[in-house]
């Protein structure tokens, strides 16, 4: 009773029988966590002694925590959202793409004759190479395919990388000041996206007429963004594709573009839909940066060391104006601006001295990805610090832990990263108990204990209103589909006891089992892990 007053009060509708206690409880979870946040009532997680077995000498209060590069599609992924029209527009989209039925019409239907002459001006005008290889293939095989079982679900489109390949390069431009978007219904566009003249008018003027400067080398038309989809890595892809690859992509993202515009202005897509993109935005993308720090600077207060993986440079910007006073901010050498992926360490300055950083030679992960200190302790021992992120299947884990551990310049180790590891074992990713005999064949300890696989860390799921339609997952099918898995650790030495371990997907101290995030207060698709040493 006291939950249904709750919801009730803060204007949900009374939930009906076939709610489910699994989505009450996530819109309870969701309410808590706005009162406790708008309230101030957040209090810090660490208890004021060391919570484990008696022990002498240095207490380190740590967390680790991957806050998970910005996401440019607010639909991608399913998050738990308060609004009932989030879960009806989900659903309204998984159903036109699984069931399209009568309106599953012909691309010539939406991306129009006429709005593919005026897409050939603009391009002729640009004089591109191979329009007419583009002209041919839009009257042989793109023009009469049906929108649905024969464009979104064409696994070869996705193969070739036609549609996908020009959204990653275009949906989201970040400026030397600020950024730009595409007009779409899939990133964060700030206008009013309106009927499908409305959009394909704004949508030709950004590729053609908007003028970029990514790196103060001089600006430049949107579409000179494009790069050719080279046969050698897509061999998908035909000769004559590959030539013609540039103004094909622009063809392929209208008609894209188009076909998701089209289902959002169906009759039974709530008319709120850019509302709820521009909430979520607010939360995920522009704000996401700012409830990042609030959860570190409120609920994290009192740690001493924070591992953070996939911090971009908005990000560092932040913590540098809020940190500096009390901590070292130390970042990798090989930093990448581009990437906006970047493992960072801040320590206290009143337990350590200036760090240095110890140089570990890349070995397939990225520039960024690791970060290695060697750190003195006033009137204590030298520690080494650590953290680090890899590939999606965590197949460099491994190898990266058996390098680092060559590299480790002083006996004592704290480590915070995502493993990326899988509960269960599938070729090709790394399983959570092979890395456990891993790092403890090295004499590391994590602050798991035995690992447990089933200690989930990530539960997302992608959802329909995103390219890449082979791993979209229906409402129904989130554990099923979705990658809920023992991704994060903090790993130490045998110098160290352990104390108090901390899931956390709330931004509160706690986790929600059985809860899909990011959401709107907690805006990453990793937990955050606190650890007492």
């Amino acid at each position: 009773r006291i939950r249904v007053c709750m919801l009730q009060r803060f204007g949900y509708s009374k939930p009906t029988r076939g709610m489910g206690r699994l989505r009450l409880a996530s819109r309870c979870m969701a309410l808590l966590v706005a009162v406790h946040r708008t309230q101030g009532l957040a209090t810090t997680t660490f208890s004021e002694s060391f919570s484990g077995a008696a022990a002498d000498g240095l207490r380190l209060r740590v967390l680790s925590w991957n806050v998970a590069a910005v996401n440019n599609n607010p639909f991608e992924y399913w998050i738990t959202h308060p609004k009932s029209e989030y879960k009806q527009l989900m659903e309204s989209v998984e159903r036109f793409i699984s069931q399209p039925g009568e309106e599953d019409v012909m691309v010539h239907e939406v991306f129009t004759d006429e709005m593919f002459q005026r897409l050939m001006e603009r391009m002729r005008s640009a004089e591109l190479e191979g329009i007419d290889v583009v002209e041919k293939l839009w009257s042989s095989t793109y023009r009469t395919r049906r929108i649905v079982t024969e464009f979104l679900r064409d696994p070869v489109i996705g193969k070739k990388r036609l549609a996908s390949m020009p959204d990653r390069v275009t949906n989201t431009i970040q400026l030397m000041q600020g950024r730009t978007y595409r007009p779409s219904v899939v990133n964060c566009y700030v206008g009013e996206l309106g009927s499908l003249e409305v959009w394909f008018s704004k949508w030709l003027s950004f590729f053609f007429e908007e003028n970029v400067d990514l790196d103060h080398s001089g600006s430049k038309k949107v579409y000179t963004l494009l790069q050719k989809i080279r046969k050698k890595k897509y061999p998908a892809i035909s000769e004559e594709e590959e030539a013609a690859s540039i103004p094909l992509q622009l063809m392929m993202q209208g008609i894209f573009d188009a076909i998701l515009m089209r289902l959002m202005l169906r009759t039974d897509v709530s008319t709120s839909w850019e509302d709820l993109r521009r909430e979520i935005c607010d939360s995920l993308n522009s704000k996401k940066n700012e409830l990042i720090k609030g959860i570190l600077q409120e609920t994290y207060k009192d740690a001493d060391v924070l591992f953070l993986q996939e911090a971009g440079n908005e990000l560092l910007t932040l913590l540098r104006e809020k940190y500096t006073d009390a901590f070292h901010i130390a970042v990798p050498r090989s930093f990448s601006n581009e990437r906006a992926q970047n493992s960072i360490i801040l320590l206290r300055r009143s337990i350590f001295a200036e760090p240095t950083e110890v140089e570990v030679p890349a070995d397939g992960w990225d520039p960024g990805d690791l970060l290695l200190l060697r750190c003195q302790v006033h009137q204590g021992p030298e520690i080494a610090l650590a953290s680090f992120h890899g590939d999606t299947n965590g197949l460099l884990t491994v190898p990266m832990l058996s390098k680092v551990w060559r590299h480790v310049p002083v006996s004592r180790l704290v480590f915070g990263l995502d493993a990326n590891t899988h509960e269960k074992k599938v070729d090709g990713k790394a399983h959570v108990l092979d890395f456990e005999e891993t790092y403890r064949g090295l004499g590391l300890q994590a602050c798991w204990g035995d690992v447990k696989p089933k200690l989930y860390t990530t539960f997302n799921a992608r959802t329909y209103l995103q390219p890449q339609l082979n791993k979209a997952a229906k409402s129904n099918e989130l554990e099923e589909k979705g990658d809920r898995n023992p991704k994060d650790f903090v790993l130490f030495t045998k110098h160290f006891k352990v104390g108090d371990v901390i899931r956390d997907n709330t931004g509160e101290g706690r986790y929600v089992e059985d809860m899909v995030f990011p959401t709107l207060q907690f805006p990453s698709d990793h937990a955050l892990v606190a650890v007492d040493l």
